[in-house]
This record gives structure tokens, C-alpha cells and sequence, in this order.
């Protein structure tokens, strides 16, 4: 299988990390979206960081009016911490839902979704015998409509 071809735009640190995943992965479809996506993401964590260690310079660029009046500007950047952090978690989740295996060729386990379940017995009652009070009022319900 040709190895996916790396998405246009990517910084240095989603370079290193789509090169160091797609040299020992074999990936579908949606594990490359999965992958441009993080990618993308660890772009933006390195800029957050640079922009946490004073690197203003990374996303902005601020131009006075030499012939102003002596105004100040503010710039502020609020924020960027919350922000780098929830990057960072979610950039995790979409590595993690990539389900890459590991180096004894296991991969990490499959759950179901989460949600409502189907009834475990005919009928709609749950295992082990007990019904629910939504249940026996539906079966009183039954009967005095009969």
C-alpha cells in the first residue's frame, strides 16, 4: 500500500508527528483525517506555546501610526493557556481514536458506543428477572385498558 501523501501547510511539529506515524502505520481513510486533524493541532500547540513564553511575533503583528497623537496600545491575549490545554486533550482523543497498535501488533480495545442499550430479554425486561416501575406501570396500564 503507497504511503499518504502529507497534507499541505503543516508546520515543523505536525511534519515530525505525520512522518513518525504514517512510517509504521498502514492507515484507512478515516485514520488519515483523524491524522491531518491532530497534525493540524500540534501546529497550533507549539504556536500556543510560543505564544505562553512571550513570542507575540507568532500570530500577530501590531503597526502604529508613527504620526499618532502618542496613543498606547494594548494588545491582549487572554486565555491562551485554556486554550493550549484543550488543544492539547484533544489532539490526545484523536491520536488515541486512530486505535494505532503497538509494538506486538495489539491494538487498543474496541467500546461500543455509549447510549441507550438494547433490553437484554424479549419482552424488554432486563436480565436476572427484575422489571422496571416504567414497565409494570405500562402492564397495569394494559390490563385496565383490556
Amino acid at each position: 500500500m503507497t504511503k499518504p501523501r502529507m497534507p499541505a501547510g503543516l508546520g515543523t511539529g505536525g511534519k515530525a508527528l505525520w512522518k513518525a506515524i504514517v512510517a509504521d502505520h498502514e492507515l484507512d481513510g478515516a485514520q488519515i483525517v483523524q491524522l491531518t486533524e491532530a497534525c493540524r493541532m500540534k501546529d497550533r500547540c507549539d504556536k500556543l506555546d510560543e505564544v505562553l513564553r512571550g513570542d507575540a511575533d507568532t500570530w500577530m503583528k501590531l503597526v502604529v501610526d508613527i504620526q499618532s497623537d502618542g496613543d498606547i496600545y494594548e494588545l491582549r491575549i487572554t486565555n491562551a493557556l485554556s486554550k493550549a490545554n484543550e488543544t492539547a486533550n484533544s489532539m490526545k482523543q484523536l491520536i488515541a481514536a486512530l486505535r494505532l497498535p503497538d509494538t506486538d501488533g495489539r491494538r487498543p480495545q474496541q467500546r461500543p458506543p455509549r447510549g441507550a442499550q438494547k433490553p437484554s430479554q424479549p419482552g424488554g425486561a432486563p436480565s436476572g428477572g427484575k422489571v422496571s416501575s416504567i414497565d409494570r406501570a405500562r402492564e397495569r396500564a394494559a390490563r385496565k385498558s383490556s
